[in-house]
């Protein structure tokens, strides 16, 4: 499994200086980032085109990937939290489909 993440563009190593080398512990955190509630607290603010709320939950999902140094999907959530810091609501949706993509990719993978 670590080596899938490194493969996808997470930095384990890096990760891992922060989990005390603990693979499972890593493992578990990561299991439980993709189950956040703030995922749907994202979405739905965006359909409720609320840019506050949308933005503390995209800001919030950024600090877990950045800590579980979550590659693609740390990248992504970063662009769009940098978007909704400034207001700009324009083709969120789509970054919106991204994450969740992303999402979708790295949890098949750790459910294999």
């Amino acid at each position: 499994m670590i080596e899938k993440l490194k493969n996808w563009g997470c930095n384990v190593d890096e990760a891992l200086e922060r989990f005390v080398d603990d693979q499972e512990l890593y493992l578990t955190c990561f299991n439980m980032f993709l189950t956040d509630s703030n995922f749907e607290s994202l979405e739905q603010a965006i359909e409720n085109n609320n840019n506050q709320m949308a933005f503390e939950a995209c800001h919030t999902l950024k600090g877990v990937a950045g800590n579980l140094s979550a590659g693609p999907l740390y990248i992504k959530l970063c662009e769009l939290t940098e978007k909704l810091r400034a207001g700009n609501m324009e083709s969120i949706k789509q970054d919106l489909e991204k994450i969740y993509q992303l999402k979708d990719e790295v949890q098949k993978m750790i459910c294999e």
